[in-house]
């Protein structure tokens, strides 16, 4: 394509394993990522930033800024001058420290949409607009909880949840009965009844700074009759909030969902709007087997800048599914195949719902958004292990079939998501999909605390918890991430350590970390351990990183402590980048390393918008379709000519410019 793409999406895929996604792709599998990969070029080389986390890495694609320069270091950040066991959750846009392209396009009166993209809550926009951002999914965010625990809030107003009659994980057991003093219901006919108890989850909701606690002041009490309709056996089930039929919300066949529903639930703060669905999984005909599965109750409102467009996007589609529930009651049996992949499209329809909406309605440049989805898949669904016959967790053949097609529909129907994205947006949009990283078996563990302990470095207390680790008596404190902190007298309340001990007990702590050999496999796990200062190299600076940081090897954990180049088995590390668009090359392939600081450079150099003050990536040349245009300056050619009096034996060349 010609010319200079008027608007710019850039799509986010969470954990997909590139190499997959290729060859599914190639093989006509995945028809939206085939066509962008033919109509513009595609990264065998894209090595995602270390470490190899999501909210790092998100805000690094955002920003074209490394680590060390944007400061967030993971799910948690270490602020100076706060104790260890203060860490902050990088979800809060307000810890990073460099410019998002949003913002820096905002700087030239430039309209952004921004849907679920990890760490950008609170808005930092002024008049673009922005769903989501505060947690992986959507309805879901991410904060500090007071004291030393962490825990996840999530701002649906009830997690997914099973009723059954049958013992499984996590669901909520169920007893059926004769049903009595039901208006509407002829006493002469056979029917059961049983009560049902929403158990909600604490939620946050609200607030600039998204910390607002609040919670179902009572529980949610709903009524189920299963009834038989025809005489042959027990076929229908009604759901009610009260014991009068004309009152039932619902009312469902063995497969069948419900419509979306809205209603009103009673919050310590008032009435909260909330949006859900039920499938009448199983119902045996003689009443002894029950299974109905609810979805997520989702928020309404609260999750948008501006504050309404929440509500507007509920116009449109009410149901912002959280991902996490999808895949988890997968994993535990909760559904079959054909529901879990319902669930899916549920999920991915409401991004397109909500993207193509505000793409067709508002003013927009830019358009960045993200679906967690691959990496929920591969965490708790489909772990890459299952499908891997070089790991422990091998089901053998048949079963590997079985998680890669599920894996496959996973992709399918992201395509179509993306497809729809793209209809929208026009034939002269940039696109742009590009993940954070890419997932792997997990055949190893490996925790620091037990050689840091053995060296004498770090000691551990009885707690009635289990052991956790004694701050006043350790000089080095390992937390989340590949992070090594020394414990410093004068940085922290806890300190042990002169800070004329301080390069000793590096030096220490990385000889302790190479030395250790795992003692269940006999492998050293450790494949780089590096000092704060040396590990530059990597982007990683600043006072929030550890003061040593390590790596394990490629058949140790899973995406978190692994080099970006990590491939194990079917496993890889290495991103998924494709981009297409006016101004790039047709069909081609990139041999050359990108890194995720060079994805903001290259959408601003193309679509005009400017850089953001803090990126230090490069522009992606080999991707651009004539790269000589762009790499010189415009050249003007300067022909001398020989005045008369000059002399004949002077000679004169015609010689270049710049212009």
């Amino acid at each position: 394509m010609n010319g200079k793409p008027k608007k710019a999406l850039i799509i986010g895929l969470d954990a997909p394993i590139a190499p997959r996604v290729y060859k599914y792709a190639k093989q006509g599998l995945l028809p939206t990522i085939k066509r962008l990969m033919e109509e513009g070029v595609y990264a065998e080389n894209y090595l995602v930033p270390y470490p190899t986390v999501t909210p790092e890495n998100w805000t690094t694609i955002a920003t074209g800024a490394n680590i060390g320069t944007h400061g967030i270091i993971g799910f948690q950040v270490y602020l100076p001058g706060e104790d260890l066991d203060k860490a902050r959750s990088a979800f809060n846009t307000s810890l990073c420290k460099a410019e998002y392209i949003w913002d820096a396009a905002e700087r030239v009166g430039k309209k952004s949409i921004i849907i679920n993209w990890p760490c950008s809550y609170p808005a930092t926009m002024k008049a673009g607009y922005q769903l989501g951002g505060s947690g992986l999914a959507m309805n879901e965010w991410r904060t500090e909880k007071v004291g030393k625990e962490r825990l996840l809030y999530r701002a649906d107003l009830t997690d997914g949840q099973l009723f059954t009659t049958e013992d499984l994980p996590f669901a909520i057991k169920i007893t059926l009965k004769k049903a009595s003093d039901w208006i509407g219901v002829d006493p002469s006919t056979s029917s059961l009844e049983a009560e049902l108890k929403l158990n909600y989850t604490v939620c946050v909701k609200g607030g600039e700074d998204g910390e607002r606690r609040s919670k179902v002041n009572s529980p949610e009490r709903w009524f189920m009759l299963v009834q038989d309709t025809r005489g042959d056996g027990y076929d229908k089930v009604l759901l009610s909030k009260s014991k009068h039929v004309g009152e039932a919300f619902a009312a469902l066949s063995p497969g069948e969902w419900s419509d979306a529903i809205i209603d009103e639930f009673q919050m310590e703060d008032g009435p909260e709007r909330g949006a859900f669905k039920c499938k009448l999984l199983d119902l045996s005909k003689d009443g002894s087997r029950v299974r109905l599965l609810v979805t997520p109750i989702c928020s309404l409102e609260g999750y948008s800048y501006p504050e309404s467009l929440s509500a507007e996007i509920a116009k449109v589609n009410p149901l912002a599914l959280p991902s996490h529930i999808i895949f988890d009651g997968f994993g535990w049996g909760w559904c079959d195949e054909k529901t879990f992949m319902e669930l899916v499209d549920m999920e991915h329809e409401w991004f397109a719902d909500a993207a193509t909406y505000l793409m067709k309605k508002k003013e927009w440049t830019l358009l960045t958004m993200h679906m967690h989805s691959p990496d929920w898949m591969y965490h708790y669904a489909v772990s890459p292990e299952k499908m891997d016959p070089s790991a422990k967790a091998y089901e053998g053949p048949e079963k590997a079939k079985f998680y890669e097609k599920i894996e496959l529909e996973v992709y399918k129907s992201i395509d179509k998501t993306i497809a729809r994205i793209l209809e929208a947006a026009g034939d002269n949009a940039l696109t742009i999909i590009v993940s954070d990283h890419g997932a792997k078996p997990k055949i190893n563990a490996f925790s620091p605390i037990e050689p840091l302990a053995k060296a004498g470095l770090l000691c551990l207390k009885q707690t009635p918890s289990g052991e956790s680790i004694d701050f006043s008596k350790s000089k080095v404190i390992p937390v989340h991430g590949p992070w090594i902190y020394i414990n410093l007298k004068g940085r922290y309340s806890h300190g042990t350590v002169d800070s004329e001990e301080y390069e000793e007990i590096q030096e220490r702590t990385i000889k302790t970390l190479y030395d250790y050999t795992d003692p269940t496999t006999n492998k050293k796990p450790i494949t780089l351990a590096l000092k704060k200062e040396d590990a530059r190299l990597l982007g990683l600076y600043g006072d929030r990183v550890g003061d040593v940081v390590y790596a394990v090897g490629d058949d140790y954990g899973g995406h978190h402590g692994q080099l970006p180049t990590a491939k194990y088995g079917i496993g890889s590390l290495r991103g998924l980048l494709i981009m297409a668009g006016p101004g790039l090359k047709k069909g081609y392939v990139l041999k050359r390393t990108i890194h995720a600081t060079d994805i903001v450079p290259t959408v601003c150099h193309l679509t005009g918008l400017p850089i953001p003050k803090d990126a230090e990536g490069g522009i992606i040349y080999q991707a651009l379709q004539d790269i000589q245009a762009d790499t010189r300056r415009r050249i003007k050619t300067v022909k001398l000519e020989r005045r008369p009096e000059t002399p004949k034996e002077t000679t004169f060349e015609t010689f270049q410019v710049e212009s």
